[in-house]
């Protein structure tokens, strides 16, 4: 039905990015601060002052109670062969806590943080299929899926330990249609597909490491999540822009297919000196479905619109001298990364063809760690990238993304004697 009138539209703005009218929108990277400020890095790397929420094998280095939390903004300038438009988008980026169970050998953490982002609007005139009139057509799109999480690590021997995250993840996403038709005496119609999904998902990890020279690790670590279902319901509702109807067309309760994910990390480091590391993963986006379809559903909604995605990070950190006591500077925490992805999206060309191009996603970051009292510290990562191109009519995506946060650890929960 309104599938007939919208093969395609130029988007006017965005609040987070074009390509998150795609599945189940812009997918937001697990990673905290200081592995932003590393390209994203941390599935082989990190230390007891950091929560790992890349790979939970490598809790077990917890051995303080910590509880960090994080507010991000990102500018996205959104660029077309004839215009540039900038939007701003921001909120919270994560809060997690982390405690040892068992020191140096059992550490559980909760938290939350997004898992995806919609946010988008465009515009254009199209042709009503089967007649020579002509229509004004809109899409919106607005929502996201949250997760709350938790997660334990364990050290089964020496250097090895193995760990399990279990994430509900829940939220409702909003795409809307509207279509005006240019003639006299017509009326605007509005058709809104909301869609709540909801279900757990696990994620498993391991790690090891071999001791090299005097206190450098040589380490490995990988994460595999399987492939799960969330619970799906969708309302779709038909409404009438001029006379205020509005009728429930479809109403129906399905699922969603996430795909597996694998990641597999490299790392050498000195605890508390520098560390550096590469990651890669892969998910299998081509299997993503919803059980929910139906005639009406927006085409940028389609489980076919996506492709595999795979992810390289390289980054590292460097801290001058940890224990000194003459310059702060030193105690500062230092980071660097790089990124590419191929990300899952296709550009927006025209959804009938089979040629789409997968967008790409290239990045740097930089990013500190200011110590404060009772090794606490303030986190800042700052990010720039690009996704997709101009050419053939697409959608260039320039990004920057500040993420500032806190971290507070102390042995809290831990029994003090005195003598």
């Amino acid at each position: 039905m309104c599938l007939l009138l919208l093969p395609f539209v130029s988007w006017a703005q965005v609040g987070v990015s074009p390509y998150s009218s795609q599945g189940l929108g812009n997918l937001v990277t697990p990673g905290f601060t200081h592995n932003m400020g590393m390209g994203g890095v941390g599935i082989a790397t990190g230390n007891g002052l950091r929560i790992n929420n890349l790979n939970p094998a490598l809790l077990y280095r917890n051995t303080l109670t910590n509880f960090d939390v994080a507010f991000s903004v990102e500018v996205n300038d959104l660029k077309s062969s004839d215009a540039t438009i900038r939007q701003t988008n921001g909120g919270l980026a994560y809060a997690a806590f982390v405690f040892p169970a068992i020191i140096n050998r059992l550490s559980i953490s909760v938290g939350l943080n997004p898992y995806s982002k919609v946010g988008y609007a465009g515009q254009d005139t199209t042709t009503i299929a089967g007649s020579d009139k002509i229509a004004s057509v809109a899409l919106q799109g607005d929502g996201g899926l949250s997760q709350v999480f938790v997660a334990g690590g364990a050290r089964v021997y020496k250097n090895l330990s193995v760990g399990l995250k279990l994430s509900y993840i829940f939220g409702a996403i909003d795409r809307t249609m509207s279509i005006a038709p240019l003639v006299a005496n017509s009326f605007a119609t509005s058709y809104k597909e909301s869609v709540y999904h909801a279900g757990i998902v696990p994620e498993a990890g391991v790690y090891y490491a071999i001791n090299i020279g005097k206190n450098s690790l040589i380490s490995v670590g990988a994460i595999y999540q399987p492939q799960t279902q969330l619970k799906s319901s969708q309302n779709v509702t038909l409404a009438s822009l001029v006379q205020l109807a509005q009728d429930t067309v479809a109403s129906s309760v399905g699922s969603t297919v996430l795909p597996q994910k694998f990641g597999l990390g490299i790392g050498i480091e000195k605890p508390l000196a520098y560390m550096v590391g590469l990651d890669v993963s892969v998910q299998n986006w081509a299997n993503f479905a919803t059980s929910y379809e139906n005639d009406l559903q927006l085409p940028a909604n389609k489980s076919n619109m996506l492709q595999n995605s795979m992810s390289i990070s390289l980054g590292g950190e460097l801290i001058p001298d940890a224990s000194s006591v003459n310059s702060y500077l030193k105690r500062v925490a230092y980071r660097l990364g790089l990124k590419y992805q191929r990300t899952p999206y296709l550009a927006m060309i025209d959804p009938s063809q089979t040629s789409n191009t997968q967008i790409k996603d290239i990045g740097v970051s930089v990013g500190f760690s200011l110590p404060l009292n009772n090794l606490s510290s303030l986190n800042l990562a700052l990010e720039a990238g690009k996704r997709g191109n101009t050419d053939n009519g697409m959608i260039r995506q320039n990004y920057y993304k500040l993420t500032l946060g806190v971290s507070f650890s102390d042995r809290w929960f831990v029994r003090r004697q005195y003598e």
